[in-house]
């Protein structure tokens, strides 16, 4: 790994090259607020547009998202300009306009000092929700569970995930990773029991054999188990008591 030096705020810092300006500013403790940005998806789109820093490189200054922008020598970031707070807060508010009912992004706003969007709110059913259409949920559904049962749908405010022609998915195998990464909470997961229901669709869940609490849902072991030959009785027990 190669190490370079780059500036943020006017800070020397130690980095990897070819790190994210995110990672390397939150490992020194240094915040930029994101939203969409996982640790477990490498290719990051910057959806959310939310962690806009100002970078300076070569004699060039510019906005980039900083979830998926590398780290060189010589780079020189800055977190907290003018023009980073007012595009911030412009892109907080439309994501406001889109998601009024977000506990996170109504959270958001008021860190950046909005009580209300100027954009318009659309009252409909289908926009009262939290989905901010970043795409996140797919992308852990296809890069990390590996299965891509779910994908984004529609255009411009329309644009949202799920599954093929909205009916229940056979791929989906009920794991709920899409909604555990979600950054917004907005994919519905309901635990009732033994019985799980997400995307339109229910799972039978497996029951520890030591405490009894359903933990995994049944075709998510059948999946694990087809895809890397595990033993089938490893999932007899919760990870609590293994």
């Amino acid at each position: 790994m190669e190490k370079i030096t780059i500036k943020i705020n006017g800070k020397d810092i130690e980095a990897v090259k070819d790190q994210s300006v995110l990672e390397v500013a939150r490992e020194n403790g240094i915040a930029i607020p994101a939203l969409c940005a996982h640790p477990e998806i490498e290719t990051r789109a910057g959806s959310c547009r939310v962690c806009l820093v100002e970078v300076s490189q070569n004699g060039r200054t510019r906005l980039v998202t900083s979830c998926n922008y590398p780290v060189r020598g010589g780079l020189e970031v800055r977190t907290d300009t003018d023009l980073v707070r007012r595009i911030r807060k412009g892109v907080v508010e439309l994501l406001l306009s889109r998601t009024p009912d977000s506990p996170v992004i109504q959270k958001l706003a008021r860190e950046n000092g909005i009580e209300e969007s100027r954009f318009f709110v659309d009252e409909g059913e289908h926009y009262r929700n939290r989905c901010i259409a970043c795409s996140l949920c797919t992308q852990v559904c296809e890069e990390v569970v590996g299965v891509s049962a779910i994908s984004m749908l529609d255009r411009g405010r329309d644009k949202a995930p799920g599954t093929p022609y909205l009916k229940p998915s056979q791929a989906c195998i009920g794991c709920g990773a899409c909604a555990y990464a979600c950054p917004t909470e907005a994919i519905p997961m309901i635990d009732e029991g033994e019985t799980r229901k997400i995307w339109g669709k229910e799972f039978k869940m497996v029951t520890c054999s030591v405490c009894g609490k359903p933990y995994i849902p049944e075709a998510q072991v059948d999946w694990i188990v087809k895809t890397t030959g595990k033993d089938r009785a490893f999932f007899d027990k919760c990870p609590d008591h293994r």
